[in-house]
This record gives C-alpha cells, sequence and structure tokens, in this order.
C-alpha cells in the first residue's frame, strides 16, 4: 500500500452525493492516515459500523483509485489483526442476512483492474477462513446468515480453481491471475472450513498435478517466478496437511504428494521453499498408518536430510526439522530389509553404486520380487535409460541393474525387450560417459543372445 498510503481521497465528495452519511464522513476522517495500530483499535470498537462504511463505499462508488484505496486499507487491517474479519460475519447475522457485506467484494473479482483483482481475493480470503460453521461439519441449525456465508465461500472456491484449471502458463509474470488465485487459497486454507471448500473442489488433486508440472519445468531453470510458484503450492499443502482427514489422504492416496515434496525439498535451494517442504513432510509423519513414513524413505528422503543438514542455513528452525525428520524415519530405515532399500532407491530416481547393485546374492534372493507391481522396479529402470536428462552415474547404474535382471530372471530377456528398452540402450553406446558406455554395452549383449551365458566364454 505505501504508493498509495500518498494518495487523497475526496471522502467529503461521497458525502455531498449522498453516499455516506455524515457521521460517516467523521469515521472516515478519524481512520484515514492513522498508523495501523489506531486503525486496528479504532475498528474494534464499531467494528459493524466500519464494516457498514467500507461496504457502501465498495457497493456504491465505481472509481479505480477510491476501490484500490479501501481494499488497501482493509487487507493492512485484517493482516494486523485477522479477527476483524469476524465483525463482517457479526454485521451479516446481525442484520438477518439482510445486509451482505461480502457480496461488494465478491463483485469485484469480475474487475479487469489487477490490484482490485488482487486485493479482493485477498480480502475475501482472510474474511471467508473466519467462519468456521457448516463445511464438512455437524451443526445443530443452519440460519439464513451461514447459507448465505457458505454460498460465497463455495462461489470464491471454485473462482480460485477456475483461475487455477484455465492458466495457459505456469509464469506468475505471464499469468497474473494464478499468482492472486493462489494466494487467496493461502490466506482461505488456514481454517479447517477453508480447507473443507478447497477439497470440495478436488483441490488436492489439483495443488498435486500443477506442483508435478511446477517440478518439471525445474530441468528447465529456476527462475524467481518457479521458485514462487512451487513455495505457494506446497504452502497450501502444509496447511491442507493440519487436517488429520486429509493427511491421511496425502499419505494414503494415488497423488504422489510425499514424492513431489522430498524432490522440491532435494532440487531448491530458497530457503522459505525447503522449510515449508519440512514442515510439510513433518505434519504427515505416522499418517495413513505409518506408509506416509515408508513413501518418505521410498522417495530418498534419507540422502535429501543428509545433504540438508550440512548447509547452514539463516533460519534455525529448518535446521530442527531435518534433524527431527531423520531422528523419527531412522528407525523405519532400520527396519527396511536389503531388497527394500534398494526399491526404495530406484523409485526415488537418486541411483547410486550401492552395494546391492553389484552383489549376487542380493539378485539370487530378490529377483523373484521384481514382479511385484507388474515389474515396476524394471520399468522403473527402463525409464530411466529412455530419459535425456539424467545424470550418467544414474544411467549407468539402470542400464547395469536391467542386465542383472535379465541374467538372474528366467524370463528377463523378455521382459526388459517388452519394455522397449533395446533402442534407447542402443543409443547409449555412443553415450560420452565411458561408464554408461560400458555397462549399456553389457546389457545390450544380454538383451540380444538367447544365452547369456555364452557371453562370458
Amino acid at each position: 500500500m505505501s504508493a498509495l498510503t500518498q494518495t487523497q481521497i475526496g471522502w467529503n465528495s461521497y458525502e455531498a452525493a449522498g453516499i455516506i452519511s455524515r457521521e460517516q464522513l467523521e469515521m472516515l476522517y478519524c481512520y484515514d492516515k492513522q498508523p495501523i495500530a489506531t486503525q486496528v483499535a479504532l475498528f474494534m470498537q464499531r467494528g459493524e459500523a466500519y464494516v457498514e462504511l467500507f461496504v457502501v463505499i465498495l457497493q456504491n462508488v465505481n472509481k479505480d483509485e477510491t476501490v484500490q484505496y479501501v481494499l488497501a486499507l482493509l487487507d493492512d487491517a485484517l493482516i494486523a489483526k485477522p479477527e476483524l474479519g469476524l465483525y463482517w460475519h457479526e454485521l451479516l447475522r446481525n442484520s438477518g442476512a439482510e445486509v451482505d457485506p461480502f457480496a461488494p467484494v465478491m463483485r469485484l473479482l469480475g474487475r479487469t483492474n489487477s490490484f482490485i483483482l488482487e486485493k479482493a481475493a485477498l480480502v475475501l480470503g482472510r474474511l471467508l477462513s473466519l467462519k468456521v460453521h457448516t463445511l464438512g461439519m455437524e451443526v445443530e441449525e443452519v440460519s439464513e446468515s451461514d447459507e448465505v456465508t457458505q454460498r460465497h465461500l463455495l462461489t470464491f472456491t471454485e473462482w480460485i480453481f477456475h483461475q487455477l484449471n484455465s492458466a495457459h502458463s505456469l509464469e506468475l509474470s505471464q499469468c497474473p491471475k494464478l499468482h492472486y488465485a493462489l494466494s487467496a487459497m493461502m490466506a482461505l486454507l488456514v481454517s479447517d472450513q477453508g480447507r473443507y471448500a478447497v477439497m470440495q473442489c478436488d483441490g488436492l488433486a489439483v495443488i498435486t498435478q500443477m506442483l508435478a508440472r511446477a517440478t518439471a519445468a525445474m530441468h528447465d531453470g529456476m527462475s524467481p517466478s518457479t521458485v514462487q510458484l512451487l513455495y505457494q503450492l506446497v504452502f497450501c499443502l502444509w496447511c491442507l496437511s493440519f487436517n488429520k482427514k486429509i493427511a491421511d489422504l496425502m499419505a494414503t492416496g494415488e497423488l504422489k504428494v510425499i514424492s513431489q515434496l522430498v524432490a522440491v525439498a532435494n532440487s531448491v535451494s530458497k530457503e522459505k521453499v525447503s522449510r515449508v517442504c519440512l514442515m510439510t513432510l513433518k505434519n504427515l509423519l505416522g499418517h495413513g498408518s505409518g506408509h506416509a513414513n515408508d513413501q518418505m524413505v521410498q522417495a530418498g528422503i534419507m540422502k535429501v536430510l543428509g545433504s540438508l543438514h550440512g548447509r547452514k542455513w539463516a533460519d534455525e528452525d529448518i535446521a530442527h526439522d531435518v534433524e527431527e525428520l531423520q531422528a523419527k524415519l531412522e528407525l523405519d530405515v532400520a527396519s527396511l530389509s536389503t531388497y527394500d532399500v534398494y526399491k526404495a532407491e530406484i523409485l526415488s530416481g537418486s541411483l547410486e553404486w550401492s552395494p546391492s547393485h553389484k552383489s549376487p546374492k542380493f539378485w539370487k534372493d530378490n529377483v523373484a520380487k521384481f514382479s511385484e507391481g507388474g515389474y515396476t522396479l524394471v520399468a522403473t529402470l527402463v525409464s530411466v535409460v529412455k530419459s535425456e536428462s539424467v545424470a550418467p552415474c544414474a544411467l549407468a547404474v539402470a542400464c547395469h541393474d536391467l542386465g542383472c535382471f535379465i541374467q538372474w530372471h528366467p524370463d528377463g530377456r523378455k521382459i526388459v525387450s517388452s519394455m522397449g528398452a533395446k533402442a534407447p540402450l542402443m543409443q547409449l553406446l555412443t553415450h560420452s560417459d565411458a561408464q554408461v558406455q560400458k555397462h549399456a554395452l553389457s546389457t545390450t549383449q544380454k538383451l540380444m543372445v538367447m544365452n547369456w551365458e555364452l557371453l562370458s566364454k
């Protein structure tokens, strides 16, 4: 609001036009240009009266400059003291829903002015998050004012997701409405009723799908816009994780929320992103009957935490979060078998030369388990050798392991061939890395020779 604070609004012209009363004009003179602490104190003294005053202005004045100024005043007040938003709900209830203080702000969502649109969305997010009532909860009686609030909440949430689903780009600079919608959702999700409204719009799926798109975009570079988008999306997941039912869904569903969070924590160095990722993962510990912990380990979180542990953080809470996650997950790691550890490594995509890869005993004892999930591990290894954005070490390991699977599984050659591994393996024969070439050649030979044992003679 820095630029707007110098703006002089001709409040007296609105009194002369009959839009506001003389008393309301005096209220504005007392309120305007005062320090925020004074404004909050005045608001608390005459809460409903100030709400009615600002509602009258927003309802009857179309001038952008005035609307911007009033929205900025309201947003500043709600940031300083969020509870002021309860006066909107009290005015609605005490008037028997005859005065709807949300409607004028809701109408502003149709304006084209970017400042008005952004501030209106933020103000609505802050206001509608405060009414802890009907959505997803049992109540004895729903009043007319409750129905009005619920209707606004659902309409507003639908507006948010319309912006998210229709965004033509994930670059916030190219699609500012995406930023406005995410900021509004961040404000809305501070309460359970905001979370229920978001879930009614299939919000968890939409957020995780956008996070997957944003994570994929990281390979093309980490622009400030991408970092901000990742922060906003993960912040929304963090807010959702405070609800037990939603947290269980995040842990047990098929949305791959946890693996995406681990990937973001591993790839983004910005502290605010790291912290919100870690806080979300902490909230999910133990959820889904412990399945969340298994997913974290399988996503390679211990390696990520080890890397984060060695960093120096300006925010000391991040180091504490890392240590807490490490301590709680070490017990889960200790209970894993050698195969479980190998499986977690492959599914995480972070392939390294750990002991299992080159152990004949490991392959002899565990190759039959590779049939789980329709040979998911084999398919994952094939996807690695097909990828054009994988580190040479991971490529070499994937080539090697496919060769071992062919060697130790009776149908290994047939299974790997059916997954289309031959062509990408042959392309890797000319890879710039010598180790990749070596293991691609060995596996290609095993794939093409009926009896692989002939290769050693």
